[in-house]
């Protein structure tokens, strides 16, 4: 029997690639930085801890302010006076924007701005508003891998649900704001299976798309995209299985301006590993057209994320093999009608595997993508953002080991309103894989980053960060409690 298990919580968090193919890493000019991690403001809270909220500036009555009443300006004269003569001082009322940190306020920057790493309210930026798990209760693992948010500030994650020992089913589900369960659908392929919902993206009707990939008899994984009505129902279910009938899969969506689905993934071939696997999708799900790429090496590529520009452009992220280079991470941009215009590769410095896993579109036309290089030990991974402009040029990068200099890794992306970068992963601390949240501004620049603990000692993470309507930050992925193994999590954060 499934079961479910919720549970709110309400905490305060202290926190603080012009045009064909070339490689990137091969003397084109950019701005590059490998951050240490002391140069990023960052924190975390202990559960449990919580921080008031603040309070209003009390009122009093100012020099040279009478009363209309004599006695009562008497009074007060005589009061002045009398204070005046102990030597004592009345302690200024707490002012939030006057750049003293005075209780109840927890920071203070002298700014009315959200994002900064101190919100107009005095409180921290990215302090943990409440979260919320779900668990088969299997003592397998459930996680959430993709996540979306409607213009109702509903919250859409997609994922997986562990079922049996060598089983998972397709799991989306919708929340309401306060994290409320709204509706839950699963989907099993026919093999039994282990089978993933991967990426999630809803249109202004709240309508539902999604891809992921379902094991198949004798057929291996089939890429699978689902769509649904608001209501949850289901409204059809597109297959796809390559010629070589063995591994295919959907990672990453996004709808265009015109209301069209793009999708991106992986396609098994015959002796030639994998390609990536590109594909748009009409509203009644239709195939429009269909793109698939080989790189040099003629083995396992593939496409994890894709973002589409305000005006059509389509960029896919994820590897591309290199020989002797192992997997390199690999940006590329399509127009709108499928034709590949540039792609970009990058092969970390210890030349191992390296992979681009989120990827988002700027307002200029531009794109920042993020994953993982594999590193020396005993830095297992360290996280790399790169920002291209429109043409394919580099204007920035960042690669971070985290807060504790062992290890980091980026799963996705976000834009928030006002052009800042939202990230999503994990990071080493304490010996564990924890969830690292992390906000920059348009030109890299650290904003705020967080840590949230899980209270097991399994790996967690988070795999998806996205902006709501209301300013805060929904983020979802996995997180392992110390009651049913690593859990599906999504949790709400302050900006």
């Amino acid at each position: 029997m499934l079961g479910t298990k919720g549970r709110l919580v309400a905490l305060a968090w202290i926190a603080g690639c012009a045009g064909g193919q070339g490689r990137d890493d091969e003397g084109a000019a950019s701005s590059t930085a490998e951050t240490a991690s002391d140069e990023t403001t960052s924190g975390s809270t202990s559960a449990g801890e919580t921080t008031a909220a603040t309070s209003n500036p009390a009122t009093s009555t100012g020099p040279g302010e009478t009363s209309t009443t004599g006695d009562a300006t008497s009074t007060a004269t005589t009061e002045a006076l009398t204070e005046a003569d102990s030597g004592e001082t009345t302690e200024p009322a707490a002012a939030c924007g006057d750049g003293v940190v005075q209780p109840p306020e927890v920071c203070d920057d002298g700014n009315a701005a959200d994002g900064d790493g101190c919100n107009n309210d005095c409180q921290p930026s990215g302090r943990l508003l409440w979260s919320t798990t779900h668990a088969g209760m299997l003592k397998l693992v459930d996680e959430a891998l993709g996540c979306a948010v409607d213009g109702n500030n509903s919250i859409y994650v997609v994922g997986l649900l562990g079922v049996g020992a060598d089983d998972s089913d397709l799991w989306v589900r919708k929340y309401a704001a306060d994290g409320a369960e709204l509706w839950t659908q699963t989907y099993a392929g026919g093999a039994m299976l282990e089978d993933q919902g991967r990426a999630i993206v809803v249109d202004p009707a709240e309508t539902v798309y999604l891809a992921g990939f379902a094991q198949e008899p004798m057929q291996g994984n089939d890429v699978v995209v689902r769509k649904h009505a608001a209501d949850g129902s289901p409204l059809w279910t597109k297959k796809f299985a390559g010629a070589a009938m063995l591994n295919d899969v959907g990672s990453g969506a996004a709808l265009t301006p015109d209301g069209d689905l793009v999708i991106g993934g992986a396609t098994a071939t015959v002796d030639a590993g994998n390609d990536t696997w590109l594909r748009k999708y009409g509203p009644a799900g239709e195939v429009l057209w269909t793109r698939t790429y080989d790189g040099a090496a003629s083995s396992n590529d593939a496409t994890q994320a894709i973002a589409v520009t305000a005006d059509g452009y389509i960029y896919a992220a994820g590897y591309e093999a290199a020989p002797g280079e192992s997997n390199n991470a690999w940006i590329a941009r399509y127009d709108a009608d499928g034709n590949l215009l540039w792609s970009r590769l990058y092969n970390g410095a210890a030349s191992k595997a390296d992979y681009l896993q989120g990827v988002v579109a700027l307002a200029d036309g531009g794109v920042v993508v993020c994953g993982y290089e594999t590193a020396v030990d005993p830095v297992p991974w360290k996280s790399f953002l790169r920002r291209y402009d429109a043409d394919g040029l580099m204007v920035w990068t960042e690669i971070e080991a985290g807060p504790e200099a062992a290890g980091a890794l980026c799963y996705g992306l976000g834009l928030a309103d006002d052009g800042d970068v939202l990230f999503a992963g994990a990071t080493m601390q304490a010996g564990k894989r924890e969830p690292w949240v992390r906000r920059l501004a348009p030109d890299g620049a650290p904003r705020w980053s967080t840590v949230i603990a899980g209270a097991g000692g399994g790996a967690s993470q988070a795999r998806c960060v996205r902006p709501a309507p209301d300013g805060t930050l929904v983020v979802a992925g996995g997180m392992d409690e110390a009651v049913d193994g690593r859990d599906a999590w999504i949790a709400r954060l302050s900006p």
